[in-house]
């Protein structure tokens, strides 16, 4: 023969874990608290806590991912020699832009599914606003000013 051969006890063999018969529920007097498949309520709890702390995980790692995205992005943006001057929504669909690429301004329409070239125009014709930025205030100083606006 060239099969092998496996020799099983059967004194020692549990029938019951073997075909999966069903155990007795117990009675009222025994031990009803008790689960019968045998996790407690600890186990419940540590799997409750380590959900937990794998949420508190990807949402770290998602908030350091985006911001190292964004400034990716935002260096790329500084460097690039397109930069959107003026922007005016005529419909939810359409808007007009004046645009500034290189040292041209260009005054572009942007629709759904296409963007249309208009014209172009001397830098003497654009009005650029500057945006100012303010002190930059943290979330206390914001609340503290909102506190004493409601009183």
């Amino acid at each position: 023969m060239t099969g092998k051969t496996m020799v099983v006890l059967l004194d020692n063999l549990d029938l019951n874990k073997v075909f999966g018969t069903a155990t007795p529920t117990p009675t009222v007097g025994e031990g009803s608290g008790n689960l019968s498949n045998g996790v407690s309520t600890y186990d419940n709890l540590w799997q409750l806590v380590g959900l937990v702390l794998l949420l508190i995980i990807i949402l770290i790692a998602a908030y350091y991912t985006s911001r190292f995205i964004g400034g990716i992005k935002l260096g790329q943006m500084k460097k690039s020699n397109f930069q959107v001057i003026d922007s005016y929504r005529v419909t939810p669909n359409k808007a007009l832009q004046i645009v500034k690429i290189g040292n041209k301004y260009v005054v572009i329409a942007i629709g759904k599914d296409d963007i249309t070239y208009i014209t172009e125009l001397e830098e003497s014709e654009v009005m650029i606003r500057e945006i100012h930025q303010s002190d930059k205030q943290s979330f206390k100083q914001i609340l503290d000013k909102l506190k004493n606006n409601n009183e």
